[in-house]
């Protein structure tokens, strides 16, 4: 038999493996254990249910990943799962800014765990002022500076005012921040040097800020600024203790309003509490100079009407050095204190269910509850706290 040159024997040898290979190819392709591809909207709903802070040190994985986390569709996405697992904001200050977070209690729970999301230097909180929550962002102001934090991303920013006093604002239909500075009257009525009518509208975005100023008659700021569905409010003097207003800012439009209030509604700053009360504006008034046992709940049913309604309610016991955030999502209206205590002792929050006219105590395991608590955070003196009972996690960034 004539011997076949090595060549060709070698050429039929890899034909005949090239066959086998695609045919253990095919093979694979039919196993069941061979994975198909995660498409991608999946992939985005897997990331939406993960924590902010994760999803931030996911953006490094890869080229996609980083694509997708950083778009607007999935920063959307992802708030809003993170609205549905809303969590707890702690703020308080010495020199420095701490904000603590936890998730939010059942009605039944007792206490809650917090845990430091951030930390910001050379930055306090006045006595009386707050750090609110908006739209996942913590703003506070200081001065003629207000910071704004977010404390998934870790992002900071200050910006300069050339007011004392600045409330931020949130449009929620062109997704825009704006912040409105109060400056003092350049003729204040005789012997009052607090009193506005000049304002300042700073615009914040990627797309750089801009600045509007917007002027009113005389009135002097008595609360905390709250921002409700795109309108910012807080109570005032207009432009005597015998008109008390409502200054009613419209983030959008950038228009200043007054509306109309019943006199017990406001008092100084330490016995009036505006909050959110189921989407609309709320007041807790308590009877000025005496002990807070018992607070008048006025609530603005109609804001075109200047319409008020009014409930009275008795407190099991005296409150002492409290004020009030708002309420939970069972509609209880949360008591949290003003400041730090001096020595440890077990920080609680105070929840006051209005049906049943009751209170419950919630703790706060990590808040000024151990000896090493304020040498741990190197705490001295008198620290004030702010309380933010609905804060969602965004992965935005301005």
């Amino acid at each position: 038999m004539a011997r076949l040159p090595a060549k060709f024997l070698m050429k039929t040898h890899q034909k005949k493996r090239k066959e086998r290979d695609r045919n253990e190819d095919e093979e694979s392709d039919k196993s069941p254990s061979k994975l198909d591809p995660i498409p991608s909207d999946v992939e985005v709903e897997i990331l939406s249910r993960l924590p902010g802070k994760s999803v931030i040190k996911f953006r490094c994985v890869s080229k996609m990943w980083s694509s997708i986390i950083r778009s607007q569709i999935f920063v959307d996405s992802f708030f809003s799962v993170s609205s549905r697992r809303s969590r707890f904001i702690i703020a308080f200050s010495n020199s420095r800014l701490f904000i603590f977070s936890s998730s939010h209690e059942g009605e039944e729970s007792s206490s809650l765990a917090a845990n430091l999301d951030m930390e910001i230097p050379s930055l306090t909180l006045a006595h009386g002022s707050n750090c609110p929550s908006l739209d996942g962002f913590i703003v506070s102001c200081h001065g003629a500076h207000f910071t704004i934090c977010n404390p998934t991303t870790g992002q900071v920013i200050t910006f300069p005012t050339k007011g004392t006093l600045t409330v931020l604002g949130y449009d929620p239909l062109h997704h825009q921040f704006k912040a409105l500075s109060l400056l003092r009257s350049p003729s204040p009525p005789p012997g009052q040097d607090h009193y506005c009518e000049m304002h300042e509208v700073l615009t914040l975005g990627a797309g750089g800020e801009s600045r509007n100023q917007v002027i009113t008659p005389p009135y002097r700021p008595l609360t905390r600024g709250l921002c409700i569905n795109g309108f910012v409010y807080y109570g005032a003097w207009s432009p005597a203790p015998t008109n008390p207003v409502i200054v009613c800012f419209d983030v959008r439009y950038e228009r200043l309003s007054f509306i109309k209030v019943p006199k017990s509604v406001l008092s100084m700053q330490s016995d009036s509490m505006l909050i959110e009360y189921k989407g609309k504006l709320a007041s807790i008034a308590r009877p000025p100079f005496a002990p807070f046992h018992s607070f008048d709940l006025w609530i603005l049913e109609d804001v075109k009407e200047h319409d008020w309604s009014k409930q009275t309610f008795e407190l099991p016991f005296p409150l002492v050095n409290m004020t009030s955030p708002g309420t939970n999502k069972a509609g209880e209206i949360i008591f949290a204190p003003k400041t730090l205590p001096h020595d440890a002792q077990p920080f609680f929050i105070l929840y006051y269910n209005l049906e049943r006219k009751d209170i419950r105590r919630v703790q706060i395991h990590g808040i000024a509850d151990d000896q090493g608590f304020r040498r741990r955070y190197r705490l001295s003196g008198s620290c004030c706290v702010s309380i933010s009972p609905h804060h969602v996690e965004s992965i935005a960034s301005f």
